[in-house]
């Protein structure tokens, strides 16, 4: 046997990784359940090239570049002669995700694409084939979201609005920016609410704000668009997308915490070119300075900053002291994006490691050698992740389609019997999706951390390294970044503690509970293609938490916060599950469903052979047959 060296002997085969539209058959049901007919067939073309389009060795070029080359402030901040400058400087593969991900309309399409209830879904099916390839652009893309959903709610109220008409003109500016898909023109925001004192307790916030409407000023000079008549003086603790072109940020005014727009950027009529040229349409930043940037566990790509404000101009969004209720609308939008970001990398994982599974063979003993998707035990393994992976894509994308419920509540509701089963009555979508996003964020994104390790693993110590070389393969950077989910946009407990204040609140918590109990009801009810099981009652299962929720006291609610939330979030994964396998029978869906009930609740599936099982578990990796599967 000649020994091997550097450049000869076994030299593993790449895995081919398929676009994920085609190859992710739980990608595919989410698609199929959540759009109806005709706009599955409008878009489907136009979806599938964007999962082609996400998997170009220039996207990963990209990718590695904005991983490689982290953001930094020239010179510190300041300029040769020590005055204070605040130049960011982001790298190309970071713009250039940033403008591929607006020129496919990543935020654009759940605003104008005329499908009321189902842009959100589409949108987010979108997003979900992007996440993995986005290098953390997907954090801007999330607060752009959030602020567009903001303004537009304030420019298409129907009661009388207090705002100016200069007001209306630059919410307008803002709004159309952060709408677009030109790169040259669109925007991505900011989202400024954590301090020092309080982190995700936002009531402890320390930046103040004074209306000083006399000072003048220009944001824009080409548009002629003013500075807001707000001056806003503080200290903000972690800022991402510290490269956005505007914000939303909370400040203290006398009547409390209250909610206001700013521009990064002002006029500035003494600005110079490098060399000491005068710009006839120069900028500075808004009152904005740099302490220093975030050095990170993840997201490294991604800009985050400590940010001094020293007279920020900016506008007043709503009412004086209702800050927190104007930030809402954004958090709906980030905790979304962010289960979106969870699942997303996920599936990009299952698809690298079910690529992987093909390809690579392992001993069998007594000098036999088999592919890992002939080997019983891998396939149990990746059965289960695959399982999980589609009942956390059901919970989220069942939230995107409660948000387009909300956000278009003409609309039609249930153009398909699985959809009509699960739409609740329009005076009960917002209560919902009011719990509904916290369950959301919570359930999926504290799920995706270990499934996402799981999919390292898979892959052996391939899978530990940091493949940038190969960085379609690279699952450490994903595992990396989304271990923040979790974390931002409000902690697991956060979050926990969010949602038992909703069930229990003293106006609108019984709207949210009756909501999800018409959810529950409806979709169990569902007749179709499976038949229930024995033993699965999850409105009687329902009925005893909300006993318990009723008759409990927040403060006692409270140290039980997960576990109650978990119990829901489960309940509503059962009734999505069995929902899903109801449209058409399908075999794989049917037991995942049945797995889930195992699982979670206790409830017994019908086993089989071993060779029966390895079927099944092919069947629901691949979506297959078993026997075709392993021909694979």
């Amino acid at each position: 046997m000649e020994s091997s060296s550097a450049d000869k002997g076994f030299f593993q085969k790449k895995p081919a990784l398929p676009n994920q539209f085609y190859d992710d058959v739980y990608f595919q049901r989410c698609f199929t359940l959540f759009l109806p007919a005709d706009i599955r067939s409008k878009h489907q073309a136009e979806v599938a090239a964007l999962g082609r389009d996400v998997l170009t060795d220039q996207i990963f070029a990209w990718v590695t570049d904005a991983e490689r080359n982290k953001p930094y402030v020239k010179g510190g901040g300041r300029d040769i002669f020590g005055k204070w400058v605040g130049e960011l400087v982001c790298t190309e593969g970071w713009r250039e995700l940033q403008n591929f991900g607006i020129s496919k309309g990543v935020v654009a399409a759940g605003y104008d694409t005329p499908h009321g209830p189902f842009s959100r879904p589409l949108q987010f099916l979108r997003t979900h084939l992007w996440t993995a390839s986005c290098a953390n652009v997907g954090c801007p893309s999330a607060m752009q979201d959030g602020a567009a959903a903001l303004l537009r709610k304030h420019l298409h109220a129907t009661q009388p609005s207090p705002m100016s008409p200069e007001q209306r003109r630059v919410l307008e500016d803002a709004y159309d920016r952060l709408t677009s898909r030109d790169p040259n023109v669109a925007w991505t925001s900011g989202q400024w609410m954590t301090e020092r004192p309080g982190g995700s307790d936002v009531s402890r916030t320390e930046t103040t704000a004074a209306r000083v409407p006399n000072e003048g000023g220009l944001a824009s000079k080409q548009q002629n668009l003013p500075l807001g008549p707000w001056s806003i003086n503080g200290f903000k603790w972690f800022s991402s997308a510290t490269d956005s072109r505007m914000t939303v940020l909370l400040a203290q005014t006398e009547k409390g915490l209250s909610a206001f727009f700013a521009p990064m950027r002002k006029h500035d009529p003494l600005a110079t070119t490098m060399t000491g040229q005068s710009l006839t349409d120069g900028e500075c930043l808004n009152g904005v300075q740099i302490s220093r940037l975030k050095s990170k566990s993840g997201t490294q790509s991604l800009p985050t900053a400590e940010l001094v404000l020293e007279n920020m101009r900016g506008w007043l969004l709503g009412q004086e002291g209702k800050g927190i209720q104007e930030v809402a609308s954004i958090l709906n939008l980030t905790r979304i994006h962010s289960a979106i970001g969870a699942v997303g990398g996920i599936g990009r994982g299952l698809g690298v490691v079910k690529a992987y599974t093909q390809v690579r063979e392992i001993g069998a003993g007594k000098g036999k050698r088999i592919r890992l998707i002939d080997s019983s035990l891998h396939m149990r393994t990746l059965a289960k992740m695959t399982a999980e992976y589609h009942s956390l894509m059901l919970l989220t994308f069942f939230a995107t389609y409660t948000l387009g419920l909300v956000e278009h509540p003409e609309g039609e509701r249930g153009p398909t019997p699985a959809l009509a089963a699960l739409a609740p009555r329009t005076a009960l979508a917002e209560p919902l999706l009011r719990v509904l996003t916290q369950v959301t964020k919570a359930y999926v994104c504290k799920a995706s951390v270990p499934l996402m390790f799981a999919c390292m693993e898979a892959l052996g110590g391939v899978g530990y390294l940091w493949n940038e070389e190969a960085e379609y393969m690279n699952l450490s950077r994903i595992f990396r970044d989304m271990c923040v989910g979790p974390i931002w946009e409000g902690t697991t407990d956060v979050l926990c503690t969010d949602f038992v204040r909703a069930l229990k609140h003293p106006k609108g918590g019984a709207d949210s509970l009756d909501a999800l109990e018409e959810v529950i009801k409806k979709g169990s009810e569902f007749q179709a293609k499976a038949a229930k099981p024995s033993g699965w009652n999850p409105l009687e299962r329902w009925a005893g938490l909300r006993a318990h929720v009723d008759e409990s006291s927040q403060a006692d609610l409270m140290t039980e916060g997960r576990e109650l939330l978990w119990a829901v979030a489960e309940i509503l994964a059962s009734v999505l599950l069995y929902v899903d396998a109801a449209t058409d029978g399908n075999a794989a869906a049917e037991d995942i469903f049945r797995r889930f009930l195992d699982g979670k609740f206790g409830i017994p599936r019908p086993g089989g052979s071993p060779m029966e099982e390895l079927q099944r578990d092919l069947a629901i990796v691949y979506g297959t047959d078993g026997l075709t599967a392993s021909k694979l």
